[in-house]
């Protein structure tokens, strides 16, 4: 005989929790987490990049700055051995033979030494002769910055007097870089 079953008596699978999903909403905020850390990581090295192009293009214009003061010690020289009535006017060459403090730097006057240095620099200088008008500079009434030498017996009492160990006025070389991204570097340099 064959055992019969009753309809009502059916086998029921095993019974399951209702699933919640909070290792899905878990997993979506570890996914964010890890995205914005990514995404911290990502800036931070990119404006680490940027910072070290920035700095090298800074350090390109200050070596063509340099290349400026070169030039403009270079043209001094030039101007000194072609004897001291060139130091007692302006020149087309960059030179002014006198120097208002107060006044900006005229750059439209400057002396170009390159239009690209080979970084891509374009280079220009200004000579300042550190008097306060044209002419002599040993000429009565005339104010100039002498260099103190250490065996002079020391600065002069009046304006326009010279001490004799001093043989010409310090002069004030400005080099200008202007280099690619507007970077821009201004050296100068003191001599006599």
């Amino acid at each position: 005989m064959k055992a019969v079953h009753s309809p009502t008596h059916r086998p029921r699978p095993p019974r399951q929790d209702p699933q919640r999903g909070v290792i899905l909403l878990v997993a979506l905020i570890v996914l964010l987490v890890m995205t914005l850390t990514g995404l911290a990581v990502v800036r931070t090295s990119t404006q680490g990049a940027g910072m070290a192009g920035s700095l090298a293009l800074k350090q390109g214009a200050t070596s063509g700055a340099d290349l400026g003061l070169e030039r403009g010690m270079a043209q001094l020289d030039a101007l000194y051995s072609a004897g001291s009535a060139t130091l007692e006017a302006d020149a087309d060459s960059g030179y002014f033979a006198s120097h208002d403090p107060g006044a900006p730097l005229d750059w439209s006057q400057a002396k170009l030494v390159t239009e690209d240095d080979g970084l891509g620099n374009k280079v220009e200088f200004l000579i300042h002769r550190l008097c306060r008008d044209a002419g002599r500079w040993d000429a009565a009434g005339q104010s100039c910055v002498l260099p103190q030498e250490l065996d002079c017996p020391g600065p002069s009492e009046t304006a326009g007097s010279a001490s004799s160990c001093n043989a010409r006025p310090m002069y004030r070389i400005t080099a200008r870089a202007t280099g690619p991204r507007s970077t821009l570097s201004l050296v100068q340099m003191t001599v006599y």
